[in-house]
């Protein structure tokens, strides 16, 4: 498992380098523990080993809310995911429970989150899904459209990683 997850990361670093002029910095341990101090989550193992070894800014497929933690805007991850959190209570008169969820990007045109778990072994669950489909999640715990989802974030960043090599590969055609 940790020669794969190795790997992954050689292959995003890869991707950064050829996709983005300037090389964004990691996510530092520290500012992370900071992230799940403040949002009272769990963070698991194969999203910290990833996130502190590589930006997000290898994907362009979407902008994540914590590449702005690569440059010490660690307290924009937490704002945010607050303030999603707040408005989705106050929208679902306290129905809504977001405690477990760690929001990684949110706009007009969806929203991926991640389920963290109680202990940093277990596998997260990564969840793409379209823009208001999280806060019906967030209630009912199942969605009204279909969604992509993985087993976990590892599996998720694979996806991410294949996505941007296929695209380099149909570039050099």
């Amino acid at each position: 498992m940790q020669n794969n997850l190795n790997d992954l990361i050689k292959r995003g670093k890869v991707i950064n380098e050829k996709v983005w002029e300037a090389s964004y910095p990691a996510v530092s341990l520290k500012n992370l523990c900071k992230i799940a101090q403040y949002l009272d989550n769990v963070l698991p193992d194969d999203f910290l080993a990833i996130t502190t070894h590589i930006s997000y800014e290898c994907s362009s497929l979407f902008h994540f809310f914590v590449s702005d933690v690569g440059i010490d805007d660690w307290s924009g991850v937490i704002k945010n995911n607050l303030e999603i959190r707040k408005q989705y209570i106050e929208d679902s008169e306290g129905k809504s429970d977001m405690s477990h969820i760690l929001v990684l990007a949110d706009d007009d045109g969806g929203s991926v989150f991640m389920i963290t778990q109680d202990s940093p072994e277990k596998p997260t669950p990564v969840i793409w899904c379209d823009y208001g489909d999280m806060y019906y999640y967030s209630i009912h715990k199942k969605f009204r459209n279909p969604h992509d989802e993985w087993p976990s974030f590892t599996a998720f960043f694979e996806y991410l990683v294949e996505q941007e090599e296929q695209k380099l590969r149909e570039d050099l055609l």
